[in-house]
Protein backbone atom coordinates (compact mmCIF):
# COMPACT_ATOMS: atom_id res chain seq x y z
CA UNK A 1 0.00 0.00 0.00
CA UNK A 2 3.11 2.28 0.35
CA UNK A 3 1.95 4.03 3.76
CA UNK A 4 4.39 6.89 5.66
CA UNK A 5 5.69 4.61 8.75
CA UNK A 6 5.29 7.76 10.84
CA UNK A 7 1.41 7.99 9.64
CA UNK A 8 0.36 4.23 10.11
CA UNK A 9 -1.52 4.99 13.24
CA UNK A 10 -3.62 7.75 11.34
CA UNK A 11 -3.82 6.70 7.93
CA UNK A 12 -7.66 4.54 7.07
CA UNK A 13 -7.07 1.41 5.56
CA UNK A 14 -9.97 -0.09 3.86
CA UNK A 15 -10.15 -4.16 2.96
CA UNK A 16 -11.99 -5.88 0.26
CA UNK A 17 -13.21 -8.71 1.93
CA UNK A 18 -14.31 -10.59 -1.28
CA UNK A 19 -10.72 -10.29 -2.29
CA UNK A 20 -8.63 -9.58 0.87
CA UNK A 21 -6.91 -6.59 -0.83
CA UNK A 22 -6.10 -3.46 1.30
CA UNK A 23 -6.37 0.17 0.13
CA UNK A 24 -4.94 3.18 2.25
CA UNK A 25 -6.69 6.48 1.59
CA UNK A 26 -3.90 8.49 0.33
CA UNK A 27 -5.61 11.74 2.06
CA UNK A 28 -7.08 11.90 5.56
CA UNK A 29 -10.52 13.40 5.98
CA UNK A 30 -10.66 17.08 5.76
CA UNK A 31 -9.37 18.23 9.79
CA UNK A 32 -9.46 14.34 10.68
CA UNK A 33 -13.29 15.07 10.98
CA UNK A 34 -15.51 12.48 10.18
CA UNK A 35 -19.60 11.92 11.43
CA UNK A 36 -19.63 8.79 13.27
CA UNK A 37 -23.34 7.60 13.91
CA UNK A 38 -23.80 5.36 17.11
CA UNK A 39 -26.54 2.74 15.95
CA UNK A 40 -29.58 4.43 18.04
CA UNK A 41 -31.50 1.78 20.03
CA UNK A 42 -34.46 -0.07 19.07
CA UNK A 43 -38.23 -0.04 20.20
CA UNK A 44 -41.22 -1.84 19.88
CA UNK A 45 -44.39 -0.04 20.91
CA UNK A 46 -46.89 -1.28 22.01
CA UNK A 47 -49.91 -0.07 23.83
CA UNK A 48 -51.43 -1.97 26.99
CA UNK A 49 -55.32 -1.54 28.46
CA UNK A 50 -55.02 0.97 31.40
CA UNK A 51 -51.22 1.77 31.19
CA UNK A 52 -51.32 3.34 27.55
CA UNK A 53 -48.18 3.43 25.10
CA UNK A 54 -45.21 1.04 26.35
CA UNK A 55 -42.17 1.47 24.36
CA UNK A 56 -39.89 -2.55 24.51
CA UNK A 57 -36.10 -1.79 23.66
CA UNK A 58 -35.42 -4.23 20.91
CA UNK A 59 -32.12 -4.12 18.77
CA UNK A 60 -29.68 -1.68 17.93
CA UNK A 61 -29.62 0.12 14.86
CA UNK A 62 -26.97 -0.12 12.51
CA UNK A 63 -23.59 2.27 12.74
CA UNK A 64 -22.71 4.64 10.72
CA UNK A 65 -19.58 6.93 9.78
CA UNK A 66 -19.01 9.33 6.83
CA UNK A 67 -16.13 12.29 6.20
CA UNK A 68 -15.06 14.69 3.10
CA UNK A 69 -11.96 14.06 1.56
CA UNK A 70 -10.12 14.39 -2.04
CA UNK A 71 -7.59 11.85 -3.89
CA UNK A 72 -4.51 14.24 -5.05
CA UNK A 73 -4.06 14.86 -8.31
CA UNK A 74 -0.24 14.97 -6.97
CA UNK A 75 1.85 13.81 -3.94
CA UNK A 76 2.36 15.99 -1.19
CA UNK A 77 4.39 14.54 1.63
CA UNK A 78 2.38 17.24 4.43
CA UNK A 79 -0.82 15.83 3.74
CA UNK A 80 -0.07 12.47 2.29
CA UNK A 81 -0.46 9.31 4.24
CA UNK A 82 1.17 6.77 1.26
CA UNK A 83 4.27 7.53 -0.31
CA UNK A 84 4.36 8.80 -3.93
CA UNK A 85 5.04 5.48 -5.24
CA UNK A 86 2.12 4.03 -3.50
CA UNK A 87 -0.02 7.03 -4.34
CA UNK A 88 -2.73 5.53 -7.53
CA UNK A 89 -4.40 8.14 -9.96
CA UNK A 90 -7.42 9.81 -8.67
CA UNK A 91 -9.70 7.96 -10.74
CA UNK A 92 -8.54 4.93 -9.89
CA UNK A 93 -9.71 5.75 -6.14
CA UNK A 94 -12.82 7.11 -7.20
CA UNK A 95 -13.74 4.11 -9.38
CA UNK A 96 -13.02 1.40 -6.88
CA UNK A 97 -15.20 3.31 -4.35
CA UNK A 98 -18.05 3.40 -7.33
CA UNK A 99 -17.59 -0.09 -7.71
CA UNK A 100 -17.81 -1.10 -3.78
CA UNK A 101 -20.74 0.91 -4.04
CA UNK A 102 -22.54 -0.55 -6.75
CA UNK A 103 -21.50 -4.20 -5.91
CA UNK A 104 -22.33 -3.81 -2.00
CA UNK A 105 -18.89 -5.42 -1.30
CA UNK A 106 -18.44 -5.93 2.04
CA UNK A 107 -15.60 -4.17 3.56
CA UNK A 108 -13.37 -3.72 6.76
CA UNK A 109 -12.85 -0.36 7.61
CA UNK A 110 -9.64 0.30 9.80
CA UNK A 111 -8.64 3.69 11.10
CA UNK A 112 -6.80 3.31 13.98
CA UNK A 113 -6.38 6.53 15.38
CA UNK A 114 -10.27 6.71 16.00
CA UNK A 115 -10.03 3.02 16.76
CA UNK A 116 -12.61 2.00 14.28
CA UNK A 117 -12.29 -1.51 13.02
CA UNK A 118 -15.59 -2.56 11.56
CA UNK A 119 -17.14 -4.32 8.63
CA UNK A 120 -19.49 -2.08 6.92
CA UNK A 121 -20.77 -1.42 3.09
CA UNK A 122 -20.27 1.66 1.00
CA UNK A 123 -23.81 3.12 0.89
CA UNK A 124 -23.28 6.96 -1.03
CA UNK A 125 -20.38 8.33 -2.79
CA UNK A 126 -20.44 11.68 -4.49
CA UNK A 127 -17.47 13.18 -5.89
CA UNK A 128 -16.85 16.24 -8.21
CA UNK A 129 -14.65 16.20 -11.51
CA UNK A 130 -10.88 17.14 -11.03
CA UNK A 131 -9.72 20.40 -10.07
CA UNK A 132 -6.59 22.47 -12.17
CA UNK A 133 -4.88 20.31 -9.35
CA UNK A 134 -6.28 17.10 -10.90
CA UNK A 135 -8.01 16.72 -7.51
CA UNK A 136 -11.06 14.92 -6.54
CA UNK A 137 -13.25 15.59 -3.83
CA UNK A 138 -15.86 13.30 -2.67
CA UNK A 139 -18.23 12.82 0.18
CA UNK A 140 -18.53 8.75 1.35
CA UNK A 141 -20.51 7.46 3.91
CA UNK A 142 -20.43 3.56 5.30
CA UNK A 143 -23.00 1.64 7.16
CA UNK A 144 -22.44 -1.56 9.33
CA UNK A 145 -22.95 -4.55 7.71
CA UNK A 146 -24.14 -7.59 9.68
CA UNK A 147 -24.72 -10.88 8.40
CA UNK A 148 -27.05 -13.62 9.46
CA UNK A 149 -26.17 -16.92 9.75
CA UNK A 150 -28.97 -19.12 8.15
CA UNK A 151 -30.69 -21.62 9.34
CA UNK A 152 -30.78 -24.86 8.32
CA UNK A 153 -34.27 -26.78 7.28
CA UNK A 154 -35.05 -30.05 6.40
CA UNK A 155 -36.94 -30.69 3.31
CA UNK A 156 -37.84 -34.21 3.90
CA UNK A 157 -41.60 -34.53 3.51
CA UNK A 158 -43.58 -35.71 6.23
CA UNK A 159 -45.48 -38.37 5.22
CA UNK A 160 -49.17 -38.26 6.71
CA UNK A 161 -50.78 -41.76 7.44
CA UNK A 162 -54.43 -41.46 5.69
CA UNK A 163 -55.28 -44.55 8.45
CA UNK A 164 -58.21 -43.69 10.28
CA UNK A 165 -58.17 -42.60 14.08
CA UNK A 166 -58.79 -45.32 16.52
CA UNK A 167 -61.96 -43.29 17.39
CA UNK A 168 -62.59 -42.94 13.77
CA UNK A 169 -62.90 -46.53 12.89
CA UNK A 170 -65.33 -49.51 12.91
CA UNK A 171 -65.14 -52.17 15.23
CA UNK A 172 -64.31 -55.30 13.09
CA UNK A 173 -66.75 -58.36 13.91
CA UNK A 174 -65.34 -61.30 15.43
CA UNK A 175 -65.21 -64.31 13.33
CA UNK A 176 -66.48 -67.39 15.40
CA UNK A 177 -64.10 -70.34 15.37
CA UNK A 178 -66.52 -73.20 13.62
CA UNK A 179 -66.98 -76.08 15.83
CA UNK A 180 -64.65 -78.86 15.11
CA UNK A 181 -66.57 -81.84 13.61
CA UNK A 182 -66.35 -85.26 14.99
CA UNK A 183 -66.68 -89.04 13.81
CA UNK A 184 -67.54 -92.02 16.29
CA UNK A 185 -66.08 -95.16 14.40
CA UNK A 186 -68.66 -98.16 14.24
CA UNK A 187 -67.97 -101.45 13.94
CA UNK A 188 -66.57 -102.80 10.43
CA UNK A 189 -65.58 -98.90 9.62
CA UNK A 190 -62.40 -98.40 7.69
CA UNK A 191 -60.17 -95.28 7.04
CA UNK A 192 -60.78 -95.00 3.31
CA UNK A 193 -64.24 -96.04 3.96
CA UNK A 194 -64.93 -93.32 6.32
CA UNK A 195 -62.92 -90.77 4.01
CA UNK A 196 -65.04 -91.94 0.61
CA UNK A 197 -67.91 -91.46 2.51
CA UNK A 198 -67.08 -87.76 3.89
CA UNK A 199 -65.01 -86.51 0.80
CA UNK A 200 -61.93 -86.49 2.89
CA UNK A 201 -58.95 -86.65 0.31
CA UNK A 202 -56.41 -87.56 0.67
CA UNK A 203 -57.28 -89.52 3.93
CA UNK A 204 -53.73 -90.21 4.47
CA UNK A 205 -53.04 -86.71 5.93
CA UNK A 206 -56.15 -85.38 6.03
CA UNK A 207 -58.16 -88.03 8.24
CA UNK A 208 -55.47 -90.77 9.85
CA UNK A 209 -52.27 -87.88 10.34
CA UNK A 210 -54.68 -85.63 12.58
CA UNK A 211 -56.16 -88.27 14.33
CA UNK A 212 -53.17 -90.58 15.01
CA UNK A 213 -53.02 -90.87 18.87
CA UNK A 214 -56.51 -91.67 18.92
CA UNK A 215 -56.52 -94.83 15.93
CA UNK A 216 -52.53 -95.81 16.68
CA UNK A 217 -49.56 -96.13 14.40
CA UNK A 218 -51.94 -98.82 12.51
CA UNK A 219 -53.98 -97.01 10.07
CA UNK A 220 -56.03 -100.33 9.91
CA UNK A 221 -56.76 -101.16 13.34
CA UNK A 222 -59.72 -98.86 13.96
CA UNK A 223 -62.31 -99.52 17.23
CA UNK A 224 -65.43 -99.23 17.13
CA UNK A 225 -66.04 -95.95 19.71
CA UNK A 226 -63.30 -94.37 19.32
CA UNK A 227 -64.29 -90.72 18.03
CA UNK A 228 -62.49 -88.78 15.06
CA UNK A 229 -61.58 -85.09 14.35
CA UNK A 230 -62.76 -84.40 10.37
Amino acid sequence: MGIVKDRKEKTIIIIDKTTGKPLGLPVRPIDDSAAFTDGEKQATTVTILDVGTVDIPAGVDLDQIGWSSFFPGKHDPHICDVTAAGLKAPEIYRNRFSGWKDAGTPLQLIWPWAGLNKTVYLKTFTWKPPNAMGDIFYDVAFRELKTLAPKKISTKATRVSKSKSPESRSAVPKKNKPKGKTYTVKSGDTLTGIAKRLGITPWRTKLYEPNKKVIGPNPSKLKAGQVLKI
